[in-house]
């Protein structure tokens, strides 16, 4: 599974991409929203971790454009923790939405989470595709 990280911070970025590739993921990373987008327009990715205060493009700009074409998982991992601004994050598509400082374990478990729930939803060929077939029994 492909990840992709955008935050302006390194640090954040570089945290989550470890503790992520220690999973078992394969990580992306972005340090803002059009850089993001321009991964995301030209790779396969099945989740999105991103900041709201990005530059150039912030991620609430991002995850917009993002659900314009994709209904991947999203998770917003920001300083903004206001409610407002996760009404905001999850009324525009966020499935969900994790304030700064947060417990690298627990972004980790919901990045799992988010991509089982997501796979429970694929299509029927991409399901066939994943399962294991022996003769006409699976």
């Amino acid at each position: 599974m492909v990840i992709l990280i955008a935050d302006d911070e390194s640090d954040i970025r570089n945290l989550i991409k470890i503790s992520l590739e220690e999973n078992g993921y394969t990580v992306l990373t972005a340090q803002n929203g059009k850089e993001a987008w321009d991964i995301l327009t030209t790779q396969e990715v099945h989740l999105a971790i991103l900041d709201v205060m990005m530059p150039v493009m912030d991620g609430f700009n991002l995850l917009r454009k993002i659900r314009e074409h994709s209904t991947i998982p999203v998770i917003f991992l920001t300083a903004r923790a206001d409610d407002m601004d996760k009404v905001l994050g999850l009324g525009l598509g966020a499935d969900d939405y994790l304030a700064k400082p947060f417990s690298i374990a627990e972004l980790v478990a919901r990045v799992g989470a988010q991509l089982r729930r997501s796979n429970e939803y694929l299509s029927p060929k991409e399901k066939s595709n994943a399962s294991i077939t022996y003769g006409n029994c699976l």
